[in-house]
């Protein structure tokens, strides 16, 4: 209820902020027409997820921090409105899960990090054909979550190397999972005359899990880019 409630306050609190900007901004919309149409992007971002509990099945749950992150996107602007772009990110946030003993219902916690990658792919869709303007995004894609949990004993592997001779190794099996995941998100883009541009954005994020609750997950987004 709580995290309805902080979420349904960013999203009338982007959409009051988008809709002032909008009329601020549609006099002098075709000021600086952009360039981008027919061209590609790329980008580098920072992200900072934000901390979110997923409920899981007869009282376990995951209690995921907030965490900073880095990302790229890769894109191709159809035309001054229309981009379509793939975006990575990577995050290792700490959670504390709760299990529930199947004997007896006592509960317990583990302290640990996980490792969050996300691939998504995206239609952008920005509201002028200028340097500057906000956009909305939606898409779809994977999340690879690993616990880092071990899931069994360690294992391992040897094998003639032909610089090294005869060479063992370890490896260590965890608890993972890769899950369909969808997103939305409102932002602003500004372009600079050389052809870089910068993008700031919050973005929902949801991820499809099969044993528990969906994770909800929101961030917010700083990107530096370049058009070609």
């Amino acid at each position: 209820m709580f995290f309805n409630k902080v979420l349904m306050s960013k999203t009338i609190l982007l959409s009051c902020l988008l809709g002032f900007l909008v009329s601020m901004l549609s006099v002098d919309a075709n000021a600086k027409y952009t360039k981008r149409s027919d061209k590609w992007e790329a980008s580098f971002k920072i992200l900072n997820n934000q901390a979110t509990d997923i409920d899981g099945q007869n009282g376990s749950k995951t209690a995921m921090e907030s965490d900073y992150g880095w990302g790229f996107t890769l894109g191709y602007n159809l035309n001054p409105h229309i981009l379509f772009n793939f975006d990575f990110s990577s995050s290792t946030p700490s959670y504390q899960a709760t299990l529930i003993d199947a004997d007896n219902g006592s509960s317990h916690q583990i302290n640990h990090k996980m490792d969050l990658l996300e691939s998504q792919f995206n239609v952008v869709y920005s509201v002028f054909a200028a340097q500057f303007t906000p956009y909305v995004q939606v898409g779809a894609g994977w999340t690879y979550v690993d616990s880092n949990i071990a899931d069994g004993p360690p294992g391992s592997v040897c094998w003639w190397d032909p610089w090294w001779g005869y060479v063992c190794d370890s490896y260590q099996n965890t608890f993972n999972d890769t899950r369909f995941s969808y997103n939305v998100a409102v932002g602003f883009r500004y372009e600079l005359d050389n052809s870089l541009f910068f993008r700031a954005s919050y973005k929902q994020a949801w991820i499809d899990f099969s044993h528990s609750d969906d994770a909800s997950i929101g961030s917010y987004h700083l990107e530096i880019g370049s058009i070609f």
